[in-house]
């Protein structure tokens, strides 16, 4: 940044200590490295509830270590019912986050960081600080949620949707009793959702890219091996000041694209390519990362984690078998493993010391769960898309009718009152960056399909994103959005949409000429936002294949 003075020693800066003199700070605490301990517990979100407990564990590292603490509030959220209008502020708060522990950094003028984050939007926006701030930093994921166990079975938060996305359309069949007796005992602690989703994945991504120490992203949350991390974690964040090992240093254009890799063999949740992109962009990285660094890396990097929801164990069972080192060795001669990690060592001494403990979770690369985790479709639909194929019923091209919806409630309405109909292709549009504002999430969408069985049947393009929890056919972040003129907002209900992910196209059956002239009539529809943040996202956010955000770079 501006290389301020981050010392508070000498008489210049008498005042400045007696400030935090009256918080019980002596002069011996002042003289060590002040550590700014990032904490985003909140009560809004059993992903964040449990981190005061993790940051006092992280707190007696750095004190063990002769570092100072300061911790310091950052905000944590999870959209508890994203069907409705506010779920729009999602990804933006990536942006506020970023901002959150940037000005609280400088401000107070740390000399290093230890972030703790669990959930979708916090994990990379702490990334997107370390970036931004580069000074000595290190992440504590919160961990993934124990495996809950309903009549006898193991169960996790994406089954109970299941069943609770029939009562939305009309059609629940589970007793109310039983789905009492479900919704108590699915989710049987605090952690993120225990499944690959967004919240997984990107804790996963964080540990691909060498931020958090070995298994931090996959320890269980509530487990004696999360606190032990937390301490270790505060203990490395003092060594990494005394050593001023960077995030520069570390999320380097080769550390990144191992992570992309490991997004791929993880068969990890779409978001992470907007998340990816953001701090690719942060970073200034983008003339060496772009989404045809995700599609190269599409073609030569298999799935190979059977884990949901595009495999069948949870995620207590991932860390069992070996986590992300784990797969990490079984893709290493795929990458670079020279990158540093916050372990101080190189990614090679990290994985030579963690291997694969179950390869019927973790395959080798010779016994793939499919071809590739993630896809980038483009055509004359969208220089760029992404789908997860893995979660698609195994269903590799699509061809059916549009039904055109232009907002997610719209879309919502329209399949609970049984307008979309068996093979057609539900297009959504307006919910992408600036349309959305803010790149609107269409889980409940996908939610709603698989209430109504037209999930196996059925196919959604949108400009929009979707969850990790989400199984179906979908293609989204189609780029350009259609509220910038992108092609999808001159798709008609009936033309024929072409979706084939072996060849890595999306396409429409209407001519050049046709689209030409709807394009010439087509007029952009009413801000959905007049005032407030979410404006900020319809005049300025980027693109998605530049990470969605807003630029804070002259």
């Amino acid at each position: 940044m501006l290389g301020k003075q981050r010392s508070f020693l000498g008489p210049e800066m008498s005042r400045t200590r007696a400030l935090m003199k009256a918080m019980g700070y002596t002069d011996e605490e002042l003289a060590r490295p002040r550590i700014g301990v990032a904490n985003s517990w909140s009560e809004t979100s059993p992903g964040h509830y449990h981190l005061r407990n993790l940051a006092e564990a992280v707190k007696a590292g750095i004190w063990q270590a002769g570092g100072t603490p300061v911790e310091f509030s950052s905000f944590g959220q999870c959209p508890p019912d994203p069907s409705q209008f506010s779920c729009r502020y999602d990804t933006p708060t990536r942006d506020i986050i970023a901002a959150d522990v940037e000005t609280c950094t400088e401000i107070h003028l740390f000399n290093g960081l230890v972030l703790i984050s669990s959930c979708d939007k916090n994990v990379p926006a702490h990334l997107v600080a370390a970036a931004r701030l580069n000074i000595p930093s290190i992440l504590l994921p919160g961990g993934p949620m124990r495996t809950g166990r309903f009549k006898g079975q193991p169960v996790i938060i994406t089954d109970l949707d299941h069943e609770t996305f029939k009562y939305a359309v009309g059609k629940g069949t589970m007793p109310l009793e039983d789905m009492l007796e479900f919704e108590e005992n699915v989710c049987p602690g605090c952690g993120a959702c225990q499944l690959l989703g967004t919240a997984n994945t990107m804790q996963c991504m964080a540990e691909a890219l060498g931020m958090t120490l070995a298994y931090g992203s996959t320890a269980l949350a509530d487990s004696g091996e999360r606190l032990r991390l937390a301490k270790k974690t505060g203990i490395r964040a003092v060594e990494l000041v005394k050593r001023q090992l960077l995030p520069s240093q570390i999320m380097t254009a080769e550390a990144i694209e191992n992570a992309i890799r490991v997004l791929h063999a993880i068969g990890g949740g779409t978001n992470a390519v907007i998340h990816l992109l953001a701090m690719v962009e942060e970073l200034d990285l983008h003339p060496h990362i772009t989404l045809d660094t995700f599609e190269r890396l599409s073609r030569e990097t298999p799935f190979i984690a059977d884990v949901r929801p595009g495999g069948q164990y949870p995620m207590e069972a991932f860390h069992e078998a070996g986590g992300v080192p784990g797969v990490m060795n079984q893709v290493r001669s795929q990458l670079d493993l020279t990158v540093p990690t916050v372990a101080y060592g190189s990614l090679r001494e990290q994985l030579d010391a963690h291997g694969v403990k179950n390869e019927e979770v973790i395959h080798p690369l010779t016994k793939p769960l499919d071809e590739s985790g993630i896809v980038i479709l483009r055509g004359n639909l969208a220089t760029s898309s992404v789908t997860r194929p893995m979660v698609g019923y195994g269903r590799k091209t699509f061809t059916g009718p549009a039904r055109v919806f232009d907002s997610l409630e719209d879309a919502l309405e329209g399949v609970k009152t049984g307008q979309l109909m068996k093979g057609e292709a539900l297009i959504l549009r307006y919910e992408g960056p600036r349309g959305g504002p803010g790149c609107t999430d269409i889980f409940p969408l996908m939610g709603y399909l698989g209430g109504a069985g037209l999930s196996a049947d059925c196919a959604v393009v949108t400009d929009g994103k979707v969850s990790g929890f989400c199984e179906g056919s979908y293609v989204v972040q189609v780029s350009p959005e259609a509220y910038v003129g992108g092609p999808l907002a001159f798709v008609q209900t009936g033309d024929i949409i072409e979706i084939d992910i072996p060849k890595g196209r999306l396409e429409v059956r209407v001519s050049a000429e046709e689209m030409a002239q709807r394009k010439a009539a087509w007029v952009p529809p009413a801000p959905r936002v007049t005032r407030g943040l979410l404006t900020i996202y319809h005049h300025l956010a980027l693109p998605v294949e530049r990470g969605g955000g807003i630029n804070v770079r002259l």
